[in-house]
């Protein structure tokens, strides 16, 4: 491997790992915007209608939003790669390259 191959290879890596770092600091920010607005929510449901809780239903929507971002953070793109490779590997069979 020359240079030129090695240094388009690193680009890549490099350019999937910034990806994934700012994929997974959207989720930190989403999982802390999260925190203290629901106990924002909480402040306000337990101070101004103590008698009804309802900070709950927007506390479980959001959480399953969350939810879905981790997914989608954190397991999605393995799974995404690996569905990628395989795409390949069928493509290339098909065409007699593999």
């Amino acid at each position: 491997m020359d240079e030129i191959q090695r240094a388009q290879i690193e680009k890549k890596i490099r350019a999937k790992a910034v990806r994934k770092v700012g994929a997974r600091l959207g989720f930190m920010w989403h999982a802390g915007l999260f925190a203290m607005c629901n106990i924002a929510m909480l402040a306000i449901n337990l101070n101004y209608s103590p008698e009804t809780l309802w900070f709950v239903w927007p506390l479980a929507a959001w959480g399953a939003a969350l939810l879905m971002h981790a997914f989608a953070t954190f397991s999605a793109p393995g799974m995404t790669e690996d569905m990628i490779q395989a795409e390949i590997q069928r493509e290339m069979a098909r065409r007699g390259l593999a």
